[in-house]
């Protein structure tokens, strides 16, 4: 069964306006009591963390005036982190904070390697102009954060949740799908596992004088081959022994077109996905495939690294 011994919880303390508000904004405090749920049912650890990114004139500020300012900061900050503390231990989680100065992925990217936390989690952005789920700090989690980062998105809690994992058949999405079942074996969910396959080049064989006939049972032999090889990936697991088992699914269509209509249209609450691309340079890139399916979303994420992924992340 899945263990989830330490999770950390990303704090935005940044709202309304203020540097260090004692409310916290509706993204943040979904992520807060998602995390406690969690850590109840897993029996785990949570580690609160926030960071402040400060401004090249509020440094100044605070460089000139520690006593007062640097104080007035940190004091109000760990307050509304003892709040926090204190929310979980009525809930039996055993919970502790840290409040750091810095970029908040940085920070939590540099807690996650010293402690080794085994999943982060964080509010998406708040709802603005930019039409964007995710901002800069969740997009650099998705990139370079060795653990898995589960992005919340605040949304009515349905009484089954639904989660899509999608997989591309290799490593890192057999290790998704694991992850995903074995939660699933501790809270009831309905997990659909599903693999998009492009099918145009269909039209451009059609072109080639192959005939319809043709090319009708060779999207028919694709399409059963995908099918048996997400069954084969499912057989690894434990699925057999959940509630809803698991929906196999395969997509005609882009991935990044066909899979964020899929969960559209079934209402999915969750997608589990890999996020690092095939290339040469570990934790920069998303792979654009990723890249393309996260801006077209609107559902909480749950993205994943390989096993050997190394952070380019390393401390000043």
């Amino acid at each position: 069964m899945q263990t989830l011994n330490s999770i950390l919880v990303g704090v935005d303390l940044t709202h309304a306006d203020r540097l260090v508000a004692s409310d916290l904004n509706e993204q943040t405090a979904e992520a807060v009591e998602r995390a406690i749920w969690a850590a109840s049912r897993f029996n785990a650890k949570l580690l609160f963390i926030a960071a402040i990114d400060l401004s090249a004139h509020t440094k100044h500020l605070l460089e000139e005036d520690k006593n007062h300012l640097h104080k007035n900061v940190t004091d109000e900050a760990h307050a509304v982190m003892q709040t926090l503390i204190d929310q979980a231990k009525a809930q039996g989680v055993d919970s502790s904070s840290q409040v750091a100065l810095g970029p908040p992925w940085r920070e939590i990217i540099l807690e996650v390697i010293k402690d080794k936390h085994d999943l982060v989690m964080v509010g998406t952005r708040p709802h603005g102009l930019s039409g964007r789920l995710f901002g800069g700090t969740v997009m650099n989690l998705f990139r370079q954060c060795p653990c898995p980062v589960y992005a919340v998105k605040v949304d009515e809690e349905p009484d089954v949740p639904e989660v899509v994992v999608a997989s591309d058949m290799s490593e890192v999405s057999t290790d998704i799908l694991n992850f995903v079942v074995n939660a699933a074996q501790v809270a009831d969910m309905k997990i659909h596992l599903v693999h998009a396959i492009d099918t145009k080049l269909d039209q451009r064989l059609k072109g080639l004088g192959v005939s319809d006939d043709t090319l009708k049972k060779c999207t028919e032999d694709i399409l059963d081959e995908v099918r048996n090889e997400l069954n084969e990936q499912l057989a690894q697991t434990d699925f057999r022994t959940l509630t809803y088992g698991v929906q196999v699914h395969v997509l005609e269509g882009a991935p990044e077109v066909a899979i964020p209509a899929y969960i559209a249209e079934t209402k999915v609450n969750l997608l589990a996905m890999g996020t690092l691309a095939r290339s040469g340079l570990s934790g920069f890139f998303i792979g654009n495939t990723a890249e393309r399916m996260l801006e077209k979303v609107n559902c909480s994420v749950l993205a994943f690294k390989p096993a050997d992924f190394v952070s380019p992340v390393v401390p000043e």
